[in-house]
């Protein structure tokens, strides 16, 4: 094996936390330590360079044997991350508590074996540890075999573990079942925000009517009703019902909340349930709300049961993506333009980490909130990176917007000279795709118009010709998603009143009130 690129990236994908624990560990050994010299070393790289550590340590003994140095300073750095997941995770503090007991067993020491393992039963079960169960039943089936032999009374016996085993293996199977179906929903999310097809519609509707799922009186565990409120959670989203959406999420977290010890072992679904209520907030006005459950959710970067990375880039995403898209649905695009800062340096740090979906809505984002306060250049660049990704299966809605928005921008720019050949690129997309939406068609009818009427003192006729025709085609609830993404009402209401895209919102939001 060579580890040099493992273990740069283990060391660089560690926290301070993480950082500072291997640290204390490797003080408590007495002696000079050349792992650690090369660990201070490599952390200062930006990337890996055999050669820049060769020059660095040329006058040490030790670099004569690099590969030898290295294996043993990735042995300590991953021993070191399991001590310290023990002292974090209460997964790990049960693992490693079942092999106390195992070793426990070597010795011949049943009384003591029992002790620990009628504890950590007890946790396991707070905590819903199916598998682990399983393995802590198997234990205590030979503990009551020791105790029989050695004439101690227990009320325990095979019959009833057998049973009790059962009843986990029923759980399990449950659980299993709608993380099955949980799964299938993420697929889909991972191309589309709604859905926009009837074909998509029926897939989702199919889910939801499954059988397990809607028989909630049988639901026979935490983990299994909290998964389920997941998937209605995430079927209500992808079909844009926001109520129900609402409903399924805020249960989850209630639920959660009400039983902690299950925060720890479903964290990213508390997490992903704060953002999709967030999103609720801004639709039904709620805005104060929303804001709150932002500073809830950054809160969770200080608890220690969300430091690991995948929690802390979900944290991310869902705060700082929701403070600034609840920013702009209010059309206060120069206050999420001051969250930009924070999320370019949450990119520096994760981007090589988030999800491709997941990085195409933050671009899309920013996107938006650079048009909204006037800086056309900038929202280009983020575009850019939007059309210009090699996503052929991701989050296809995205790109295909923001093609439209492209030409958006580049009108705002006045790049008259490049209209026009952006205007057939984008229309041989259009024009290749199977299931094009009439929103998609509409717009580049009417984009076309008021592109060349800049020429002909037309441009206002065609700018409210366009928006009677849109009124009508977003009558459509599969067209009117698109809003979802851009308001195109606004630009168009922006034109024909020359004021700016966000006095537009505010316009419309104050005229709906």
């Amino acid at each position: 094996m060579k580890p040099s690129n493992l273990l740069f990236d283990i060391i660089k994908s560690l926290s301070q936390e993480e950082i500072k624990y291997f640290k204390k560990v490797s003080s408590l050994q007495q002696g000079e330590k050349n792992y650690i010299k090369l660990f201070n070393f490599i952390a200062t790289l930006n990337e890996y360079d055999e050669e820049a550590v060769k020059t660095e340590f040329k006058d040490e003994t030790f670099i004569r044997h690099l590969p030898s140095e290295k294996n043993q300073l990735l042995h300590h750095i991953l021993k070191s991350l399991r001590h310290f997941r023990i002292e974090n995770s209460k997964t790990a503090e049960i693992n490693e508590q079942i092999k106390n007991i195992q070793l426990l067993f070597n010795k011949s020491l049943y009384k003591q074996s029992r002790k620990i393992l009628n504890q950590i039963k007890e946790e396991a079960y707070k905590y819903e540890l199916f598998y682990y169960i399983l393995e802590i039943i198997d234990l205590e089936k030979v503990v009551i075999d020791m105790e029989a032999h050695f004439g101690q009374v227990t009320n325990v016996t095979i019959e009833k573990l057998i049973e009790e085993e059962n009843e986990i293996y029923q759980k399990i199977e449950q659980l299993t079942h709608f993380e099955k179906l949980l799964s299938q929903l993420n697929k889909l999310s991972t191309k589309l925000l709604f859905v926009r097809t009837k074909s998509d519609v029926e897939e989702i509707e199919k889910i939801s009517r499954d059988k397990i799922l809607n028989e909630a009186v049988n639901i026979n565990s935490k983990k299994s009703f909290l998964t389920s409120l997941h998937v209605k959670g995430l079927v209500a989203r992808l079909l844009n019902k926001t109520d129900e959406m609402f409903d399924a999420f805020q249960s989850l977290v209630f639920s959660m909340e009400n039983n902690p010890s299950l925060i720890s072992e479903l964290p990213k679904s508390y997490v992903v349930a704060h953002g999709y209520i967030i999103r609720h907030y801004a639709i039904k006005r709620r805005y104060n709300d929303g804001f709150k459950t932002i500073d809830k959710l950054k809160a969770l970067w200080l608890n220690r049961e969300f430091r690991s990375t995948d929690l802390q880039i979900a944290i991310f995403s869902n705060s700082y993506i929701n403070e600034m898209l609840l920013y702009a649905y209010i059309g206060q695009h120069d206050k999420a333009k001051n969250v930009i800062p924070a999320v370019i340096k949450g990119l520096e740090k994760y981007e090589a980490k988030i999800n491709e979906e997941e990085l195409l809505r933050i671009y899309q984002v920013i996107t938006m909130v650079y048009f909204g306060v006037g800086e056309y250049s900038k929202a280009l660049h983020w575009v850019n990176r939007i059309i210009n990704s090699n996503y052929s299966e991701l989050r296809q809605d995205i790109i295909r917007i923001s093609k439209l928005i492209n030409l958006i921008i580049h009108f705002e720019l006045g790049n008259d000279d490049l209209l026009p050949y952006i205007y057939k690129s984008t229309s041989r997309f259009v024009d290749g795709l199977d299931n094009k939406y009439q929103f998609e068609v509409l717009f580049l009818e009417h984009f076309k118009k008021i592109a060349l009427s800049k020429r002909d003192g037309k441009q206002l006729n065609s700018f409210l010709k366009f928006k009677e025709e849109m009124q009508n085609v977003f009558k459509d609830p599969y067209e009117r998603n698109a809003l979802e993404y851009f308001n195109f009402y606004a630009w168009i209401d922006s034109k024909i009143h020359a004021i700016s895209f966000s006095d537009a919102i505010k316009i419309r939001k104050q005229s709906l009130a």
